[in-house]
């Protein structure tokens, strides 16, 4: 039985539902995520999605807490090694990639970069918690990696440019490139790349207030300030964002 309700996916972003309306009219049989933590994706992907196999990567060793399913295929590595992220999606060609790992902006851009290249067409990355990118997020250091205000365009700015462009029935040629990539973790030709191969980017940003506290646990605010009473920010500027890209 899935443990959604136990996911920040569901409780705390609200990203799920989300999800679900591209879901629609999909056949979705080989999934690649990123990132496991407890477990509890995994088990929704393998609830949701009956017929698929799901290839899971960590930078931690099987867990007790996992699932254990001949559907669940696992790999050990570090999200920082490009080559050990592209060996991973080179197992196969996806339906689905769900990037919910390290959320170090560097290491978004690069599972991004390699894994649009291993989606089938029509196939869905979908890049969670892209919020540790904006410069507003308010965790500074994760291990040795600085987030900070003066941090370098990343994959939120990037694919917000070419959306924005896309919108506008732009095309963005290698000025327009020139311009998105400046000060940025992508060169020129990388965003060219991206506007290629991407048919849709769809962006989402929780609007209202999370069920219950990720922290805590607690449903009960303090309502004035948008914060939990264990002091928890309820309502920060930069929180629960997530793209959902679709392949040409």
């Amino acid at each position: 039985m899935t443990l959604l309700h136990e996911s920040d996916k569901s409780f705390w972003h609200g990203f799920v539902d989300f999800y679900e309306s591209f879901f629609e009219n999909k056949k979705i049989e080989k999934i690649a995520e990123i990132g496991i933590f407890k477990g509890n994706s995994v088990r929704w992907l393998l609830e949701r999605f009956p017929n698929s196999v799901i290839y899971g990567a960590d930078i931690l060793p099987i867990q007790k807490v996992w699932p254990i399913d001949k559907r669940f295929v696992f790999s050990q590595l570090d999200q920082g090694d490009r080559i050990l992220v592209k060996n991973f999606f080179s197992q196969d060609f996806f339906d689905l990639i769900i990037e919910d790992g390290s959320h170090i902006p560097a290491h978004q851009v690069l599972a991004l970069l390699e894994g649009v290249k291993r989606l089938n067409e029509g196939g869905l990355y979908i890049l969670e918690d892209i919020h540790t990118s904006h410069k507003r997020y308010n965790v500074k250091t994760i291990g040795s990696i600085e987030y900070c205000s003066q941090q370098k365009g990343n994959a939120l700015t990037v694919l917000l440019a070419i959306m924005h462009y896309k919108e506008l029935g732009i095309v963005i040629d290698s000025s327009k490139a020139q311009m998105i990539s400046e000060d940025s973790l992508f060169s020129k030709e990388e965003v060219i790349f991206l506007d290629q191969n991407l048919k849709s980017i769809n962006f989402y940003r929780r609007a209202k207030l999370p069920q219950k506290c990720y922290a805590c646990g607690s449903i009960d605010y303090n309502f004035s300030s948008l914060k939990c009473t264990c002091g928890v920010d309820v309502f920060a500027d930069a929180d629960s964002m997530t793209f959902v890209l679709e392949k040409r």
